[in-house]
């Protein structure tokens, strides 16, 4: 009699456990691809808003800042992202929004309000999350997120560590901040950035579903008062809200990735450098400041 050819059990279970750690080694290597993918596509949506950056100072003679409210009756809620929408081809939103109104108001809102890719990081899991941001505009301000915040600064949070007044609060009357463009109405000319254009930071990535004053129309910044990624995991679970009151400032306000050990940051030269989370503080505050006199050398 012949014997049926076929595996053995001990024979199958080999296999089996061949396939697993084949595929335990294939996980990590894919993901590894995806993120290294995500980062990438990320260093070029900051390059792009370079040279956004750089095409509006050529026009302007100075980078787009932000008028976020209280105006003396000037139109505000207006972020530095919708002023440089004609210099990353979107010619036909730019034409369309009227600055001489409020952000809010009819006509710019529908606007305002839609996603933009270039502005989102392929990594952050909240992109596509449109959330109620500052609760002043009834009956309500549903906003798309944006992953670029502008560098207001050196300055200290609520708690953190960095220069006064804390998170930049300045006024109208006076609205120069320590960074290079800020949300009182004023931003920086080249020539007003001593330190360098390759050493200062123009914009750092963030989350825009972790703070809520971080988003496309209204308001999109940070400051180095805690250090890169700060409390991260702690915000999934409990958003930043202005009803109920919930708003996290301190701790939100600032930058952070969802790629691993870091973020990416855009210098005003228009270079884009991936900044590990531990930098040391002082050297990343140095960066953060235009006007300071300090010698940077970024590891």
């Amino acid at each position: 009699m012949k014997r049926r050819s076929g595996f053995t059990l001990i024979e199958l279970l080999v296999v089996i456990a061949i396939i697993a750690i084949l595929i335990a080694l294939l996980v990590p290597a894919v993901q590894k691809v995806r993120e290294a993918a995500a980062r990438s596509q990320c260093q070029n949506n900051m390059k792009q808003i370079g040279l956004a950056l750089h095409g509006y100072h050529d026009i302007i003679k100075r980078l787009p800042s932000s008028e976020f409210h209280d105006n003396a009756g000037k139109p505000v809620r207006w972020n530095w992202i919708p002023k440089i929408m004609s210099f990353v081809e979107q010619d036909a939103v730019f034409s369309r929004l009227d600055f001489t109104k409020h952000s809010w108001e009819v006509g710019n809102y529908p606007l305002l309000s839609q996603r933009y890719g270039l502005f989102l990081c392929p990594a952050d899991p909240y992109k596509e999350l449109m959330r109620e941001e500052e609760h002043f505009a009834a009956p309500t301000w549903v906003l798309s997120q944006a992953d670029y915040a502008a560098c207001a600064g050196d300055y200290q949070n609520a708690t953190g560590v960095g220069a006064s007044p804390p998170y930049g609060n300045l006024n109208y009357t006076n609205g120069v901040v320590r960074g290079v463009m800020g949300r009182w109405g004023w931003a920086a000319k080249f020539a007003e950035i001593p330190d360098g254009l390759s050493n200062t930071f123009a914009v750092g990535e963030c989350v825009g579903a972790f703070c809520v004053t971080q988003n496309l129309a209204s308001q999109c910044w940070g400051t180095t008062a805690h250090p890169i990624n700060y409390k991260n995991d702690t915000f999934p679970n409990n958003l930043p809200t202005m009803t109920p009151s919930n708003p996290r400032w301190d701790e939100s306000i600032g930058f952070r990735s969802f790629h691993p050990g870091g973020c990416n940051f855009l210098f005003v030269d228009g270079t884009v450098k991936f900044v590990d989370q531990n930098i040391d503080g002082v050297t990343y505050r140095a960066l953060a400041s235009r006007a300071n006199g300090e010698a940077v050398n970024l590891p």
